[in-house]
């Protein structure tokens, strides 16, 4: 171990790096247009927030309570959707799978 060398447990400068790379893209991506805000907080203004919604991959149906923006390691961003049914039960879906229920 070289003094150079980070101390154990400590991430490498290579790993913080590239993290920070990461980010910056995350940020940059989740202002793409054509999207909703996203607060500094992470979590996307979406329309249906709090209102009746159906999760279109299983047809089931809750309240739409929060969207929020996930970094993968390849980079892309993703969005997830997370919705409570009325007997309390939470789920996350696509949040291109979420549409409102009538």
């Amino acid at each position: 171990m070289t003094r150079f060398d980070p101390p154990p447990g400590t991430p490498s400068r290579a790993l913080r790096v590239r993290a920070a790379a990461g980010w910056e893209r995350f940020m940059r991506d989740a202002g793409a247009k054509g999207a909703y805000p996203v607060g500094a907080d992470g979590y996307e203004q979406h329309p249906l927030l709090r209102t009746r919604v159906r999760d279109t991959a299983n047809g089931a149906e809750g309240e739409l309570t929060a969207v929020t923006h996930e970094l993968h390691s390849d980079g892309r961003v993703v969005r997830v959707a997370h919705i409570r049914a009325a007997n309390g039960i939470e789920w996350t879906a696509s949040a291109d799978n979420v549409q409102a229920a009538y």
